[in-house]
Protein backbone atom coordinates (compact mmCIF):
# COMPACT_ATOMS: atom_id res chain seq x y z
CA UNK A 1 0.00 0.00 0.00
CA UNK A 2 3.03 2.62 0.64
CA UNK A 3 4.26 2.55 -2.80
CA UNK A 4 0.82 3.44 -4.15
CA UNK A 5 0.56 6.45 -2.03
CA UNK A 6 2.89 8.01 -4.68
CA UNK A 7 0.36 7.29 -7.27
CA UNK A 8 -1.37 10.57 -8.43
CA UNK A 9 -5.31 9.53 -8.16
CA UNK A 10 -8.07 10.64 -9.65
CA UNK A 11 -12.19 10.42 -9.38
CA UNK A 12 -15.25 12.12 -10.17
CA UNK A 13 -16.10 14.24 -6.87
CA UNK A 14 -19.69 15.41 -7.86
CA UNK A 15 -22.78 12.84 -6.96
CA UNK A 16 -24.21 10.66 -9.91
CA UNK A 17 -26.77 11.43 -11.72
CA UNK A 18 -26.89 14.95 -14.40
CA UNK A 19 -25.81 18.16 -13.19
CA UNK A 20 -25.37 21.23 -14.11
CA UNK A 21 -21.50 20.80 -12.96
CA UNK A 22 -19.38 18.07 -12.61
CA UNK A 23 -15.82 18.12 -11.10
CA UNK A 24 -12.77 15.67 -11.38
CA UNK A 25 -10.42 15.66 -8.72
CA UNK A 26 -7.05 14.65 -9.30
CA UNK A 27 -4.22 14.12 -5.96
CA UNK A 28 -0.42 13.55 -6.03
CA UNK A 29 2.39 14.77 -7.13
CA UNK A 30 2.04 14.52 -11.03
CA UNK A 31 -1.40 16.04 -10.72
CA UNK A 32 -1.60 19.45 -12.10
CA UNK A 33 1.42 17.63 -15.27
CA UNK A 34 -1.37 15.15 -15.44
CA UNK A 35 -4.67 17.39 -15.55
CA UNK A 36 -2.54 19.49 -17.95
CA UNK A 37 -2.15 16.53 -20.35
CA UNK A 38 -5.80 16.93 -20.83
CA UNK A 39 -6.69 20.64 -20.63
CA UNK A 40 -6.13 23.23 -22.62
CA UNK A 41 -5.99 26.70 -20.86
CA UNK A 42 -6.67 30.30 -22.11
CA UNK A 43 -4.67 32.10 -19.21
CA UNK A 44 -1.82 31.20 -17.13
CA UNK A 45 -2.51 28.36 -14.04
CA UNK A 46 -2.53 30.65 -10.73
CA UNK A 47 -2.70 28.75 -7.75
CA UNK A 48 -6.45 28.67 -5.69
CA UNK A 49 -8.29 30.78 -9.19
CA UNK A 50 -10.17 29.06 -11.96
CA UNK A 51 -8.41 28.92 -15.13
CA UNK A 52 -10.83 28.95 -18.37
CA UNK A 53 -9.95 26.10 -21.11
CA UNK A 54 -10.82 23.50 -22.78
CA UNK A 55 -10.89 19.64 -21.70
CA UNK A 56 -9.47 16.94 -24.13
CA UNK A 57 -8.52 13.57 -24.53
CA UNK A 58 -5.28 12.51 -25.87
CA UNK A 59 -6.98 9.98 -27.43
CA UNK A 60 -10.37 10.92 -28.90
CA UNK A 61 -9.53 14.59 -28.98
CA UNK A 62 -12.08 18.06 -27.41
CA UNK A 63 -14.21 16.81 -24.94
CA UNK A 64 -15.93 19.80 -23.15
CA UNK A 65 -15.09 23.33 -22.23
CA UNK A 66 -14.60 23.98 -18.36
CA UNK A 67 -12.35 25.29 -15.79
CA UNK A 68 -9.36 24.23 -14.34
CA UNK A 69 -8.37 25.19 -10.04
CA UNK A 70 -4.75 24.04 -8.82
CA UNK A 71 -4.43 23.86 -4.90
CA UNK A 72 -0.52 22.95 -4.43
CA UNK A 73 0.70 21.48 -1.40
CA UNK A 74 0.56 21.51 1.80
CA UNK A 75 -2.41 23.89 1.48
CA UNK A 76 -4.98 21.21 0.16
CA UNK A 77 -7.96 19.22 1.42
CA UNK A 78 -5.15 16.05 1.01
CA UNK A 79 -2.07 17.65 1.93
CA UNK A 80 -0.80 17.04 -1.83
CA UNK A 81 -1.21 19.10 -4.86
CA UNK A 82 -5.19 18.96 -5.95
CA UNK A 83 -6.21 19.60 -8.95
CA UNK A 84 -10.18 20.04 -10.03
CA UNK A 85 -11.16 19.97 -13.70
CA UNK A 86 -15.02 21.53 -13.52
CA UNK A 87 -16.78 20.69 -16.61
CA UNK A 88 -20.73 20.06 -17.41
CA UNK A 89 -22.29 17.65 -15.02
CA UNK A 90 -23.43 14.73 -17.88
CA UNK A 91 -22.53 10.81 -16.07
CA UNK A 92 -21.56 9.99 -19.55
CA UNK A 93 -19.15 13.36 -20.15
CA UNK A 94 -17.67 12.76 -16.38
CA UNK A 95 -16.49 8.95 -17.34
CA UNK A 96 -14.83 10.11 -20.41
CA UNK A 97 -12.67 13.26 -18.45
CA UNK A 98 -12.20 10.80 -15.79
CA UNK A 99 -10.74 8.17 -18.02
CA UNK A 100 -8.85 10.89 -20.33
CA UNK A 101 -6.97 11.80 -17.01
CA UNK A 102 -6.41 7.97 -16.15
CA UNK A 103 -5.06 7.97 -19.57
CA UNK A 104 -2.30 10.27 -19.27
CA UNK A 105 -1.20 8.88 -15.82
CA UNK A 106 -3.41 9.19 -12.77
CA UNK A 107 -5.03 6.08 -11.24
CA UNK A 108 -8.24 6.16 -10.56
CA UNK A 109 -8.93 6.22 -6.47
CA UNK A 110 -10.57 3.83 -4.44
CA UNK A 111 -13.18 4.36 -1.99
CA UNK A 112 -12.14 7.41 0.51
CA UNK A 113 -8.36 7.42 -0.76
CA UNK A 114 -8.65 11.01 -0.89
CA UNK A 115 -9.27 11.62 2.89
CA UNK A 116 -7.25 8.66 3.91
CA UNK A 117 -4.46 10.67 2.41
CA UNK A 118 -5.84 14.02 4.52
CA UNK A 119 -5.62 11.44 7.16
CA UNK A 120 -2.01 10.65 6.49
CA UNK A 121 -0.72 13.76 5.82
CA UNK A 122 -1.76 14.74 8.88
CA UNK A 123 -4.79 17.43 7.54
CA UNK A 124 -7.26 15.09 9.97
CA UNK A 125 -7.01 13.14 12.39
CA UNK A 126 -9.25 9.70 12.30
CA UNK A 127 -12.35 10.88 14.69
CA UNK A 128 -12.21 13.96 11.96
CA UNK A 129 -12.09 11.96 9.11
CA UNK A 130 -14.81 9.69 10.06
CA UNK A 131 -16.63 12.66 10.61
CA UNK A 132 -16.44 13.61 6.69
CA UNK A 133 -18.76 10.54 5.64
CA UNK A 134 -20.91 11.05 8.32
CA UNK A 135 -21.36 15.18 7.20
CA UNK A 136 -22.41 13.40 3.39
CA UNK A 137 -24.79 11.18 4.84
CA UNK A 138 -26.80 13.36 7.22
CA UNK A 139 -30.34 13.06 7.25
CA UNK A 140 -31.35 16.03 9.94
CA UNK A 141 -30.22 19.20 10.52
CA UNK A 142 -29.07 17.75 14.18
CA UNK A 143 -26.95 14.81 12.87
CA UNK A 144 -25.27 16.98 10.36
CA UNK A 145 -24.52 19.58 13.16
CA UNK A 146 -23.06 16.51 15.25
CA UNK A 147 -20.99 15.54 12.10
CA UNK A 148 -19.70 19.23 11.66
CA UNK A 149 -18.72 19.67 15.35
CA UNK A 150 -16.69 16.14 15.24
CA UNK A 151 -14.98 17.35 11.92
CA UNK A 152 -13.99 20.86 13.66
CA UNK A 153 -12.53 18.41 16.35
CA UNK A 154 -14.64 18.63 19.23
CA UNK A 155 -14.66 14.83 19.63
CA UNK A 156 -10.70 15.15 19.34
CA UNK A 157 -10.13 18.24 21.84
CA UNK A 158 -12.81 16.34 24.22
CA UNK A 159 -10.64 12.96 24.28
CA UNK A 160 -7.54 15.03 24.62
CA UNK A 161 -9.00 16.49 27.34
CA UNK A 162 -8.87 12.85 28.88
CA UNK A 163 -5.27 12.24 27.78
CA UNK A 164 -3.72 15.17 28.40
CA UNK A 165 -3.61 14.74 32.21
CA UNK A 166 -2.59 11.01 32.05
CA UNK A 167 0.49 12.00 29.53
CA UNK A 168 1.86 13.68 32.17
CA UNK A 169 0.84 11.17 35.06
CA UNK A 170 2.25 8.75 33.60
CA UNK A 171 5.48 10.67 32.80
CA UNK A 172 6.07 11.52 36.31
CA UNK A 173 5.54 7.65 37.34
CA UNK A 174 7.97 6.93 34.45
CA UNK A 175 10.85 9.62 35.34
CA UNK A 176 10.30 8.14 39.19
CA UNK A 177 10.92 4.46 37.98
CA UNK A 178 13.71 5.22 35.25
CA UNK A 179 15.56 7.02 37.23
CA UNK A 180 15.53 5.88 41.35
CA UNK A 181 18.64 7.73 42.03
CA UNK A 182 17.95 10.79 40.83
CA UNK A 183 16.00 13.42 43.15
CA UNK A 184 12.42 12.96 41.27
CA UNK A 185 9.85 13.23 43.98
CA UNK A 186 7.43 10.35 43.79
CA UNK A 187 3.83 10.87 43.76
CA UNK A 188 1.68 9.82 46.68
CA UNK A 189 -0.51 7.00 45.79
CA UNK A 190 -3.26 9.11 46.90
CA UNK A 191 -2.14 11.87 44.01
CA UNK A 192 -2.20 8.90 41.73
CA UNK A 193 -5.34 7.54 42.78
CA UNK A 194 -7.01 10.64 42.30
CA UNK A 195 -5.87 11.45 38.62
CA UNK A 196 -6.84 7.93 37.90
CA UNK A 197 -10.41 8.43 38.66
CA UNK A 198 -11.17 11.54 37.36
CA UNK A 199 -9.72 10.44 33.82
CA UNK A 200 -11.98 7.04 34.42
CA UNK A 201 -14.84 9.24 35.16
CA UNK A 202 -14.55 11.62 32.70
CA UNK A 203 -14.31 8.43 29.79
CA UNK A 204 -16.77 6.85 31.50
CA UNK A 205 -19.39 10.12 30.76
CA UNK A 206 -18.18 10.52 27.29
CA UNK A 207 -18.53 6.47 26.72
CA UNK A 208 -22.50 7.20 28.33
CA UNK A 209 -22.69 9.21 25.06
CA UNK A 210 -22.94 6.18 22.83
CA UNK A 211 -26.43 5.84 22.09
CA UNK A 212 -27.20 9.43 21.90
CA UNK A 213 -24.55 9.91 18.92
CA UNK A 214 -25.14 6.79 17.21
CA UNK A 215 -29.00 7.84 16.98
CA UNK A 216 -28.26 11.34 15.87
CA UNK A 217 -25.68 9.29 12.83
CA UNK A 218 -27.79 6.37 11.89
CA UNK A 219 -31.14 7.24 12.81
CA UNK A 220 -33.69 4.55 14.77
CA UNK A 221 -35.85 1.89 12.65
CA UNK A 222 -39.09 2.26 14.75
CA UNK A 223 -41.67 -0.42 14.12
CA UNK A 224 -45.83 0.49 14.64
CA UNK A 225 -47.49 -2.79 15.71
CA UNK A 226 -51.09 -3.52 17.18
CA UNK A 227 -54.01 -4.96 16.31
CA UNK A 228 -56.59 -4.34 13.16
CA UNK A 229 -58.06 -0.45 13.66
CA UNK A 230 -55.74 0.47 16.68
CA UNK A 231 -54.56 3.40 14.86
CA UNK A 232 -51.46 2.38 13.47
CA UNK A 233 -51.78 3.80 9.96
CA UNK A 234 -53.36 6.67 11.18
CA UNK A 235 -50.37 7.47 13.95
CA UNK A 236 -48.27 7.28 10.98
CA UNK A 237 -50.26 9.78 8.81
CA UNK A 238 -50.67 12.21 11.85
CA UNK A 239 -46.77 11.60 13.21
CA UNK A 240 -45.92 11.98 9.19
CA UNK A 241 -48.35 15.22 8.63
CA UNK A 242 -49.46 13.55 5.46
CA UNK A 243 -51.80 10.79 4.02
CA UNK A 244 -48.94 8.38 3.59
CA UNK A 245 -51.21 5.18 4.65
CA UNK A 246 -55.00 4.11 3.60
CA UNK A 247 -57.21 4.42 6.76
CA UNK A 248 -60.67 2.44 6.83
CA UNK A 249 -63.03 1.44 8.94
CA UNK A 250 -62.34 -2.61 7.96
CA UNK A 251 -59.85 -4.26 9.32
CA UNK A 252 -57.06 -5.71 7.37
CA UNK A 253 -55.85 -2.80 5.17
CA UNK A 254 -52.47 -2.25 5.74
CA UNK A 255 -51.11 -5.36 3.82
CA UNK A 256 -47.10 -4.31 3.30
CA UNK A 257 -45.09 -2.72 5.63
CA UNK A 258 -44.71 1.36 4.67
CA UNK A 259 -41.74 2.92 5.08
CA UNK A 260 -41.33 6.64 5.82
CA UNK A 261 -38.65 8.72 7.41
CA UNK A 262 -39.25 11.25 9.97
CA UNK A 263 -37.28 13.82 12.45
CA UNK A 264 -38.13 13.51 15.93
CA UNK A 265 -36.01 16.04 18.25
CA UNK A 266 -33.17 16.11 15.42
CA UNK A 267 -32.68 12.50 15.15
CA UNK A 268 -33.58 10.45 11.89
CA UNK A 269 -36.48 7.80 12.40
CA UNK A 270 -37.65 5.65 9.71
CA UNK A 271 -41.01 4.76 10.66
CA UNK A 272 -42.58 1.17 9.61
CA UNK A 273 -46.21 0.66 9.49
CA UNK A 274 -47.03 -2.95 9.30
CA UNK A 275 -49.79 -5.09 9.31
CA UNK A 276 -52.29 -5.85 12.34
CA UNK A 277 -51.82 -8.42 14.33
CA UNK A 278 -54.58 -11.04 14.13
CA UNK A 279 -55.49 -14.21 12.72
CA UNK A 280 -55.11 -13.48 8.82
CA UNK A 281 -58.15 -13.84 6.37
CA UNK A 282 -56.01 -14.49 3.89
CA UNK A 283 -52.98 -15.14 2.60
CA UNK A 284 -51.86 -11.96 1.49
CA UNK A 285 -52.87 -10.47 4.94
CA UNK A 286 -50.96 -13.72 6.53
CA UNK A 287 -47.62 -12.76 4.93
CA UNK A 288 -48.34 -9.03 6.05
CA UNK A 289 -48.41 -10.08 9.43
CA UNK A 290 -45.47 -12.53 9.44
CA UNK A 291 -43.44 -9.73 7.68
CA UNK A 292 -44.29 -7.40 10.97
CA UNK A 293 -43.13 -10.02 13.01
CA UNK A 294 -40.00 -10.95 11.59
CA UNK A 295 -39.29 -7.06 12.24
CA UNK A 296 -39.51 -6.99 15.71
CA UNK A 297 -35.70 -8.86 16.40
CA UNK A 298 -34.02 -5.86 14.22
CA UNK A 299 -36.19 -2.43 14.47
CA UNK A 300 -34.24 -0.23 17.30
CA UNK A 301 -38.02 1.05 18.83
CA UNK A 302 -41.39 -0.16 18.43
CA UNK A 303 -44.53 1.20 19.25
CA UNK A 304 -46.90 -0.89 19.56
CA UNK A 305 -50.75 1.08 19.57
CA UNK A 306 -53.44 0.29 21.70
CA UNK A 307 -56.83 1.00 21.26
CA UNK A 308 -58.88 2.78 24.36
CA UNK A 309 -62.39 1.32 23.65
CA UNK A 310 -60.98 -2.38 22.71
CA UNK A 311 -60.37 -5.35 24.88
CA UNK A 312 -57.34 -5.03 26.14
CA UNK A 313 -56.64 -9.33 26.52
CA UNK A 314 -55.19 -9.78 23.31
CA UNK A 315 -52.70 -6.50 23.34
CA UNK A 316 -51.70 -8.60 26.55
CA UNK A 317 -51.15 -11.38 25.37
CA UNK A 318 -48.94 -10.02 22.31
CA UNK A 319 -47.47 -7.31 24.47
CA UNK A 320 -45.75 -10.68 26.44
CA UNK A 321 -43.65 -11.32 23.44
CA UNK A 322 -42.23 -8.20 22.94
CA UNK A 323 -38.98 -6.74 24.27
CA UNK A 324 -40.23 -4.54 27.20
CA UNK A 325 -36.60 -2.39 26.95
CA UNK A 326 -37.67 -0.90 23.51
CA UNK A 327 -41.53 -0.95 23.56
CA UNK A 328 -43.61 2.11 23.66
CA UNK A 329 -47.30 1.93 24.40
CA UNK A 330 -49.15 4.39 22.94
CA UNK A 331 -52.57 4.49 23.83
CA UNK A 332 -54.59 5.63 21.32
CA UNK A 333 -58.50 6.90 20.68
CA UNK A 334 -58.08 9.06 23.81
CA UNK A 335 -60.59 11.25 22.86
CA UNK A 336 -63.65 8.73 22.29
CA UNK A 337 -62.79 7.08 25.92
CA UNK A 338 -60.37 8.82 28.10
CA UNK A 339 -61.70 7.05 31.29
CA UNK A 340 -59.92 4.05 30.33
CA UNK A 341 -56.45 5.11 30.12
CA UNK A 342 -56.11 4.13 33.90
CA UNK A 343 -57.18 0.81 33.22
CA UNK A 344 -54.63 0.59 30.53
CA UNK A 345 -51.81 2.21 32.90
CA UNK A 346 -52.57 -1.09 35.23
CA UNK A 347 -52.36 -3.56 32.59
CA UNK A 348 -49.26 -2.28 30.85
CA UNK A 349 -47.61 -1.38 34.06
CA UNK A 350 -44.22 -2.52 32.39
CA UNK A 351 -44.29 -0.17 29.30
CA UNK A 352 -43.58 3.39 29.02
CA UNK A 353 -46.95 4.92 27.71
CA UNK A 354 -47.81 7.74 25.62
CA UNK A 355 -51.91 8.85 25.75
CA UNK A 356 -52.41 9.87 22.23
CA UNK A 357 -55.11 10.76 19.38
CA UNK A 358 -54.16 10.15 16.21
CA UNK A 359 -57.15 11.40 14.59
CA UNK A 360 -57.07 14.59 17.01
CA UNK A 361 -53.17 14.41 16.41
CA UNK A 362 -53.49 14.89 20.36
CA UNK A 363 -50.72 13.83 22.26
CA UNK A 364 -47.89 13.36 19.93
CA UNK A 365 -45.40 15.60 20.66
CA UNK A 366 -45.24 13.87 24.41
CA UNK A 367 -45.31 10.80 21.98
CA UNK A 368 -42.12 12.41 20.10
CA UNK A 369 -39.95 12.90 23.51
CA UNK A 370 -40.61 9.28 24.79
CA UNK A 371 -39.27 8.39 21.10
CA UNK A 372 -36.14 10.61 21.60
CA UNK A 373 -35.90 9.10 25.15
CA UNK A 374 -36.09 5.76 24.57
CA UNK A 375 -33.47 5.85 21.42
CA UNK A 376 -30.84 7.77 22.96
CA UNK A 377 -31.13 7.09 27.37
CA UNK A 378 -31.86 11.17 27.77
CA UNK A 379 -34.44 13.35 27.66
CA UNK A 380 -34.83 15.80 24.98
CA UNK A 381 -32.25 18.70 26.28
CA UNK A 382 -28.91 17.10 25.50
CA UNK A 383 -26.60 17.51 27.93
CA UNK A 384 -23.04 17.03 25.79
CA UNK A 385 -22.65 19.17 22.77
CA UNK A 386 -23.27 17.26 19.80
CA UNK A 387 -20.30 17.87 18.37
CA UNK A 388 -18.21 15.93 21.20
CA UNK A 389 -20.87 12.52 21.59
CA UNK A 390 -19.05 9.53 20.36
CA UNK A 391 -20.99 8.44 17.75
CA UNK A 392 -19.39 4.93 16.08
CA UNK A 393 -19.04 0.96 17.70
CA UNK A 394 -15.08 1.86 16.95
CA UNK A 395 -15.23 5.09 19.19
CA UNK A 396 -16.99 3.00 22.18
CA UNK A 397 -15.00 0.22 22.24
CA UNK A 398 -11.86 2.19 22.37
CA UNK A 399 -13.25 3.67 25.48
CA UNK A 400 -14.21 0.68 26.99
CA UNK A 401 -10.68 -0.16 26.50
CA UNK A 402 -9.43 2.92 27.90
CA UNK A 403 -12.14 2.52 31.26
CA UNK A 404 -11.20 -1.20 31.78
CA UNK A 405 -7.58 -0.26 31.46
CA UNK A 406 -7.77 2.35 34.41
CA UNK A 407 -10.03 0.38 36.73
CA UNK A 408 -7.14 -1.85 36.47
CA UNK A 409 -4.62 0.64 37.12
CA UNK A 410 -6.98 1.85 40.19
CA UNK A 411 -6.94 -1.80 41.04
CA UNK A 412 -3.32 -2.14 40.82
CA UNK A 413 -2.79 0.90 42.96
CA UNK A 414 -4.97 0.14 45.98
CA UNK A 415 -3.63 -3.80 46.00
CA UNK A 416 -0.02 -2.13 46.39
CA UNK A 417 1.20 -3.35 42.97
CA UNK A 418 4.09 -2.83 41.81
CA UNK A 419 3.95 0.55 40.07
CA UNK A 420 5.16 -0.63 36.77
CA UNK A 421 2.06 -2.65 36.50
CA UNK A 422 0.32 0.42 37.21
CA UNK A 423 2.31 2.35 34.41
CA UNK A 424 1.76 -0.04 32.35
CA UNK A 425 -2.63 0.31 32.41
CA UNK A 426 -2.41 3.61 32.33
CA UNK A 427 -0.30 3.53 29.02
CA UNK A 428 -2.59 1.38 27.81
CA UNK A 429 -5.69 3.43 28.42
CA UNK A 430 -3.81 6.37 26.79
CA UNK A 431 -3.03 4.07 24.27
CA UNK A 432 -6.90 3.17 22.95
CA UNK A 433 -7.70 6.91 23.56
CA UNK A 434 -5.28 7.30 21.35
CA UNK A 435 -7.11 4.82 18.62
CA UNK A 436 -9.86 7.00 18.18
CA UNK A 437 -8.11 10.08 16.62
CA UNK A 438 -5.88 7.21 14.82
CA UNK A 439 -2.59 8.07 16.57
CA UNK A 440 -2.01 4.13 17.25
CA UNK A 441 -4.62 2.91 14.82
CA UNK A 442 -3.68 0.04 12.36
CA UNK A 443 -3.83 -0.32 8.49
CA UNK A 444 -6.45 -2.73 8.51
CA UNK A 445 -8.82 -0.33 11.08
CA UNK A 446 -7.27 2.26 8.53
CA UNK A 447 -9.03 0.16 5.36
CA UNK A 448 -12.07 -0.95 6.82
CA UNK A 449 -13.09 3.16 7.97
CA UNK A 450 -11.97 4.34 4.60
CA UNK A 451 -13.72 1.53 2.50
CA UNK A 452 -17.06 2.64 3.32
CA UNK A 453 -16.51 6.14 1.81
CA UNK A 454 -17.87 6.83 -1.55
CA UNK A 455 -15.29 7.09 -4.56
CA UNK A 456 -14.00 10.60 -4.78
CA UNK A 457 -14.17 11.22 -0.69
Amino acid sequence: MKERLTDTIAAIATAQGEGGVGIIRLSGVEALEVALKCFRPTGPIEERRLVYGSIISPLSGRLDVGFLAYMPSPRSYTGEDVVELHCHGGPLLLREVLSAVVDSGARAAGAGEFTKRAFLNGKLDLSQAEAVIDLIRAQTSLSLSSARGRLEGGLSRRVGSIKAPLLSLLAHMEAELDFTEEEIDGLPSEAIALKISEAAEAAGKLLSTFNEGRALREGVATLILGRPNAGKSSLLNALLQEERAIVTPLPGTTRDVIEETLEVRGMPVRLMDTAGLREAADEVEAIGVRLAMEKVGTAGLIIYVVDLTADFREDIEILSGLPEDKTIIAANKMDKDAGRLGEALTAFERFSIAPISAIKEDGLEALKDLIFEKATGVKTAMETPVGELISSVRHRDCLVKCVEALQRASSALSTRLPRELVASDIRASIDALAEITGETTSEDILDIIFSSFCVGK
